[in-house]
Protein backbone atom coordinates (compact mmCIF):
# COMPACT_ATOMS: atom_id res chain seq x y z
CA UNK A 1 0.00 0.00 0.00
CA UNK A 2 2.75 2.38 0.99
CA UNK A 3 4.68 1.57 -2.17
CA UNK A 4 1.68 2.47 -4.35
CA UNK A 5 1.27 5.85 -2.58
CA UNK A 6 4.94 6.66 -3.06
CA UNK A 7 4.77 5.65 -6.71
CA UNK A 8 1.75 7.86 -7.38
CA UNK A 9 3.34 10.81 -5.58
CA UNK A 10 6.49 10.47 -7.64
CA UNK A 11 4.43 10.56 -10.85
CA UNK A 12 2.47 13.64 -9.79
CA UNK A 13 5.61 15.48 -8.70
CA UNK A 14 7.35 14.61 -11.96
CA UNK A 15 4.40 15.73 -14.09
CA UNK A 16 4.13 18.96 -12.10
CA UNK A 17 7.79 19.69 -12.69
CA UNK A 18 7.43 19.00 -16.41
CA UNK A 19 4.40 21.29 -16.67
CA UNK A 20 6.24 23.99 -14.75
CA UNK A 21 9.19 23.87 -17.13
CA UNK A 22 6.84 23.94 -20.12
CA UNK A 23 4.99 27.02 -18.85
CA UNK A 24 8.21 28.87 -18.05
CA UNK A 25 9.62 28.00 -21.46
CA UNK A 26 6.48 29.29 -23.20
CA UNK A 27 6.46 32.49 -21.17
CA UNK A 28 10.10 33.30 -21.84
CA UNK A 29 10.32 36.38 -24.10
CA UNK A 30 11.95 36.03 -27.48
CA UNK A 31 15.13 38.05 -27.48
CA UNK A 32 15.49 40.29 -30.52
CA UNK A 33 18.99 40.05 -31.90
CA UNK A 34 20.68 43.29 -32.88
CA UNK A 35 21.74 43.08 -36.52
CA UNK A 36 25.48 42.73 -36.92
CA UNK A 37 27.38 44.73 -39.49
CA UNK A 38 30.99 45.65 -40.01
CA UNK A 39 32.33 48.37 -42.24
CA UNK A 40 30.62 51.50 -43.55
CA UNK A 41 26.83 51.64 -43.19
CA UNK A 42 24.77 50.42 -46.13
CA UNK A 43 21.12 50.80 -47.01
CA UNK A 44 20.34 47.26 -45.87
CA UNK A 45 22.28 47.52 -42.59
CA UNK A 46 20.76 50.89 -41.70
CA UNK A 47 17.24 49.72 -42.56
CA UNK A 48 17.72 46.62 -40.38
CA UNK A 49 19.07 48.71 -37.51
CA UNK A 50 16.12 51.11 -37.72
CA UNK A 51 13.66 48.22 -37.54
CA UNK A 52 15.55 46.76 -34.54
CA UNK A 53 15.54 50.09 -32.70
CA UNK A 54 11.84 50.53 -33.37
CA UNK A 55 11.20 47.09 -31.84
CA UNK A 56 13.27 47.28 -28.65
CA UNK A 57 12.57 50.91 -27.67
CA UNK A 58 9.29 52.49 -26.66
CA UNK A 59 7.83 55.37 -28.64
CA UNK A 60 9.12 57.84 -26.06
CA UNK A 61 12.65 56.42 -26.04
CA UNK A 62 12.91 55.77 -29.78
CA UNK A 63 13.28 59.47 -30.57
CA UNK A 64 16.81 59.35 -29.11
CA UNK A 65 17.84 56.50 -31.41
CA UNK A 66 15.75 56.84 -34.59
CA UNK A 67 17.37 60.02 -35.84
CA UNK A 68 16.51 62.15 -38.85
CA UNK A 69 19.94 61.36 -40.32
CA UNK A 70 19.17 57.62 -40.43
CA UNK A 71 15.94 58.20 -42.35
CA UNK A 72 17.62 60.60 -44.77
CA UNK A 73 20.36 58.04 -45.41
CA UNK A 74 17.84 55.28 -46.18
CA UNK A 75 15.82 57.42 -48.58
CA UNK A 76 18.94 58.78 -50.26
CA UNK A 77 20.52 55.35 -50.75
CA UNK A 78 17.38 53.72 -52.19
CA UNK A 79 18.54 53.63 -55.80
CA UNK A 80 16.69 50.70 -57.35
CA UNK A 81 13.27 49.12 -57.51
CA UNK A 82 14.10 46.54 -54.82
CA UNK A 83 15.40 49.25 -52.45
CA UNK A 84 12.20 51.32 -52.42
CA UNK A 85 10.20 49.02 -50.08
CA UNK A 86 12.93 49.50 -47.44
CA UNK A 87 12.48 53.26 -47.68
CA UNK A 88 8.71 52.90 -47.40
CA UNK A 89 9.04 50.68 -44.29
CA UNK A 90 11.31 53.26 -42.68
CA UNK A 91 8.84 56.08 -43.40
CA UNK A 92 6.01 54.04 -41.91
CA UNK A 93 8.06 53.22 -38.79
CA UNK A 94 8.92 56.86 -38.18
CA UNK A 95 5.28 57.85 -38.61
CA UNK A 96 4.08 55.14 -36.17
CA UNK A 97 6.55 56.43 -33.59
CA UNK A 98 5.45 60.05 -34.11
CA UNK A 99 8.93 61.07 -35.24
CA UNK A 100 9.90 63.95 -37.48
CA UNK A 101 9.79 63.12 -41.20
CA UNK A 102 11.36 65.91 -43.31
CA UNK A 103 9.32 66.90 -46.36
CA UNK A 104 12.37 66.44 -48.60
CA UNK A 105 12.42 62.75 -47.58
CA UNK A 106 8.83 62.14 -48.67
CA UNK A 107 9.35 64.16 -51.85
CA UNK A 108 12.50 62.22 -52.73
CA UNK A 109 10.77 58.91 -52.02
CA UNK A 110 7.85 59.71 -54.34
CA UNK A 111 10.19 61.02 -57.07
CA UNK A 112 12.27 57.84 -56.93
CA UNK A 113 9.13 55.71 -57.10
CA UNK A 114 8.10 57.56 -60.27
CA UNK A 115 11.60 57.25 -61.72
CA UNK A 116 11.68 53.47 -61.19
CA UNK A 117 8.09 52.88 -62.41
CA UNK A 118 6.85 52.23 -58.88
CA UNK A 119 4.32 55.05 -58.64
CA UNK A 120 1.74 52.66 -57.20
CA UNK A 121 4.08 52.03 -54.25
CA UNK A 122 4.06 55.76 -53.53
CA UNK A 123 0.28 55.89 -53.94
CA UNK A 124 -0.15 53.01 -51.48
CA UNK A 125 2.04 54.83 -48.98
CA UNK A 126 -0.17 57.93 -49.35
CA UNK A 127 -3.27 55.80 -48.76
CA UNK A 128 -1.86 54.23 -45.59
CA UNK A 129 -0.39 57.37 -44.04
CA UNK A 130 -2.19 58.63 -40.94
CA UNK A 131 -0.48 62.01 -40.55
CA UNK A 132 0.28 62.89 -44.15
CA UNK A 133 -0.30 66.62 -43.76
CA UNK A 134 2.66 66.90 -41.36
CA UNK A 135 5.35 65.72 -43.77
CA UNK A 136 4.39 66.42 -47.38
CA UNK A 137 4.17 69.44 -49.68
CA UNK A 138 1.95 70.20 -52.67
CA UNK A 139 4.78 69.71 -55.15
CA UNK A 140 4.87 66.00 -54.28
CA UNK A 141 1.17 65.62 -55.11
CA UNK A 142 1.68 67.58 -58.32
CA UNK A 143 4.48 65.29 -59.54
CA UNK A 144 2.42 62.17 -58.90
CA UNK A 145 -0.63 63.64 -60.64
CA UNK A 146 1.50 64.63 -63.65
CA UNK A 147 2.91 61.09 -63.83
CA UNK A 148 -0.53 59.46 -63.85
CA UNK A 149 -1.77 62.09 -66.30
CA UNK A 150 1.01 61.24 -68.76
CA UNK A 151 0.22 57.53 -68.29
CA UNK A 152 -3.48 58.16 -69.00
CA UNK A 153 -4.52 56.85 -65.57
CA UNK A 154 -7.09 59.51 -64.69
CA UNK A 155 -8.66 57.60 -61.79
CA UNK A 156 -5.40 57.31 -59.84
CA UNK A 157 -4.54 60.96 -60.47
CA UNK A 158 -7.96 61.97 -59.13
CA UNK A 159 -7.39 59.67 -56.14
CA UNK A 160 -4.16 61.52 -55.30
CA UNK A 161 -6.15 64.77 -55.19
CA UNK A 162 -8.79 63.08 -53.03
CA UNK A 163 -6.15 61.93 -50.54
CA UNK A 164 -4.85 65.48 -50.21
CA UNK A 165 -8.38 66.78 -49.57
CA UNK A 166 -9.03 63.97 -47.06
CA UNK A 167 -6.08 65.14 -44.95
CA UNK A 168 -7.28 68.78 -45.13
CA UNK A 169 -4.15 69.86 -46.97
CA UNK A 170 -4.47 73.30 -48.55
CA UNK A 171 -4.27 72.77 -52.30
CA UNK A 172 -2.08 75.31 -54.09
CA UNK A 173 -2.14 76.63 -57.66
CA UNK A 174 0.59 74.13 -58.61
CA UNK A 175 -1.69 71.15 -57.92
CA UNK A 176 -4.73 72.77 -59.55
CA UNK A 177 -2.65 73.46 -62.66
CA UNK A 178 -1.68 69.77 -62.79
CA UNK A 179 -5.36 68.82 -62.44
CA UNK A 180 -6.40 71.16 -65.27
CA UNK A 181 -3.67 69.61 -67.41
CA UNK A 182 -4.97 66.16 -66.42
CA UNK A 183 -8.36 66.92 -67.94
CA UNK A 184 -6.95 68.61 -71.05
CA UNK A 185 -4.33 65.92 -71.77
CA UNK A 186 -6.85 63.09 -71.50
CA UNK A 187 -9.67 64.65 -73.52
CA UNK A 188 -11.86 65.39 -70.48
CA UNK A 189 -12.48 69.10 -70.93
CA UNK A 190 -15.41 69.06 -68.47
CA UNK A 191 -13.05 67.76 -65.78
CA UNK A 192 -10.55 70.51 -66.59
CA UNK A 193 -13.29 73.16 -66.36
CA UNK A 194 -14.47 71.75 -63.02
CA UNK A 195 -10.97 71.94 -61.53
CA UNK A 196 -10.47 75.44 -62.95
CA UNK A 197 -13.66 76.62 -61.24
CA UNK A 198 -12.59 74.97 -57.97
CA UNK A 199 -9.26 76.75 -58.26
CA UNK A 200 -11.04 80.04 -58.88
CA UNK A 201 -13.22 79.65 -55.79
CA UNK A 202 -10.11 78.79 -53.75
CA UNK A 203 -8.23 81.74 -55.31
CA UNK A 204 -5.48 79.31 -56.25
CA UNK A 205 -5.15 79.90 -59.98
CA UNK A 206 -3.02 82.23 -62.09
CA UNK A 207 -2.81 83.29 -65.72
CA UNK A 208 -0.83 80.17 -66.59
CA UNK A 209 -3.67 77.95 -65.33
CA UNK A 210 -6.30 79.88 -67.31
CA UNK A 211 -4.19 79.76 -70.47
CA UNK A 212 -3.68 76.02 -69.98
CA UNK A 213 -7.46 75.63 -69.95
CA UNK A 214 -7.88 77.61 -73.20
CA UNK A 215 -4.79 76.61 -75.14
CA UNK A 216 -4.88 74.22 -78.17
CA UNK A 217 -8.68 74.09 -78.37
CA UNK A 218 -10.75 74.14 -81.59
CA UNK A 219 -12.17 77.55 -82.46
CA UNK A 220 -15.78 76.77 -81.52
CA UNK A 221 -14.76 75.18 -78.18
CA UNK A 222 -12.50 78.10 -77.38
CA UNK A 223 -15.28 80.60 -78.09
CA UNK A 224 -17.60 78.67 -75.74
CA UNK A 225 -14.99 78.59 -72.97
CA UNK A 226 -14.12 82.30 -73.02
CA UNK A 227 -17.06 83.20 -70.71
CA UNK A 228 -16.03 80.38 -68.34
CA UNK A 229 -12.45 81.65 -68.33
CA UNK A 230 -13.65 85.17 -67.52
CA UNK A 231 -15.68 83.75 -64.64
CA UNK A 232 -12.62 81.90 -63.31
CA UNK A 233 -10.55 85.09 -63.62
CA UNK A 234 -13.17 87.02 -61.67
CA UNK A 235 -13.50 84.35 -58.94
CA UNK A 236 -9.76 83.92 -58.52
CA UNK A 237 -8.76 87.60 -58.77
CA UNK A 238 -6.32 86.55 -61.47
CA UNK A 239 -3.67 89.03 -62.58
CA UNK A 240 -3.70 88.98 -66.39
CA UNK A 241 -0.39 88.54 -68.14
CA UNK A 242 0.27 89.82 -71.66
CA UNK A 243 -0.68 86.59 -73.46
CA UNK A 244 -3.98 86.14 -71.64
CA UNK A 245 -4.89 89.81 -72.09
CA UNK A 246 -4.24 89.57 -75.83
CA UNK A 247 -6.36 86.42 -76.14
CA UNK A 248 -9.32 87.91 -74.32
CA UNK A 249 -9.11 91.17 -76.31
CA UNK A 250 -9.07 89.18 -79.54
CA UNK A 251 -12.41 87.56 -78.73
CA UNK A 252 -13.85 90.78 -77.33
CA UNK A 253 -13.07 92.50 -80.66
CA UNK A 254 -14.58 89.65 -82.68
CA UNK A 255 -17.81 90.01 -80.70
CA UNK A 256 -17.84 93.82 -80.95
CA UNK A 257 -19.01 94.23 -84.63
CA UNK A 258 -22.08 92.08 -84.02
CA UNK A 259 -23.03 94.08 -80.95
CA UNK A 260 -22.30 97.37 -82.73
CA UNK A 261 -24.65 96.52 -85.61
CA UNK A 262 -27.70 96.78 -83.37
CA UNK A 263 -27.20 100.45 -82.35
CA UNK A 264 -26.62 101.40 -85.99
CA UNK A 265 -29.87 99.70 -86.97
CA UNK A 266 -31.68 101.56 -84.19
CA UNK A 267 -30.26 104.87 -85.39
CA UNK A 268 -31.42 104.17 -88.95
CA UNK A 269 -34.88 103.31 -87.65
CA UNK A 270 -35.01 106.53 -85.64
CA UNK A 271 -34.03 108.57 -88.71
CA UNK A 272 -36.76 106.91 -90.80
CA UNK A 273 -39.31 107.60 -88.07
CA UNK A 274 -38.29 111.30 -87.94
CA UNK A 275 -38.60 111.61 -91.73
CA UNK A 276 -42.02 109.96 -91.67
CA UNK A 277 -43.24 112.28 -88.91
CA UNK A 278 -41.93 115.29 -90.86
CA UNK A 279 -43.82 114.19 -93.99
CA UNK A 280 -47.03 113.79 -92.01
CA UNK A 281 -46.67 117.26 -90.47
CA UNK A 282 -46.09 118.76 -93.95
CA UNK A 283 -49.25 117.09 -95.22
CA UNK A 284 -51.25 118.44 -92.29
CA UNK A 285 -49.96 121.98 -92.93
CA UNK A 286 -50.91 121.73 -96.63
CA UNK A 287 -54.40 120.60 -95.68
CA UNK A 288 -54.87 123.50 -93.27
CA UNK A 289 -53.69 125.97 -95.91
CA UNK A 290 -56.25 124.70 -98.44
CA UNK A 291 -59.07 125.02 -95.90
CA UNK A 292 -58.10 128.61 -95.17
CA UNK A 293 -58.07 129.35 -98.88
Amino acid sequence: MLSRVLASSRVSVASTCVRGFAVSAAAAPVKVQRPKHTGPPTLQSTAAEVQYLGTVYSIAASSNHLTKAKLEFIVREAKSEKDLPLAREALELYERNFLLIPTHCTGTFVSKCIKHNQADLALQWLRDSKFLSKHIVNGTFSRLIDHYSAAGDVDKAVEVFGIAKKHNIEITAKVYTSLINLGKANGKIDLAVDYALQAGHAKMINSHGVLLLLRDLPEHDLRDLIPVAKNVIHLGDVFLNKELTSLLEQYDESAAPASAAAPEADEEGDEEQVVAEADESDKEEDGDAKKDA
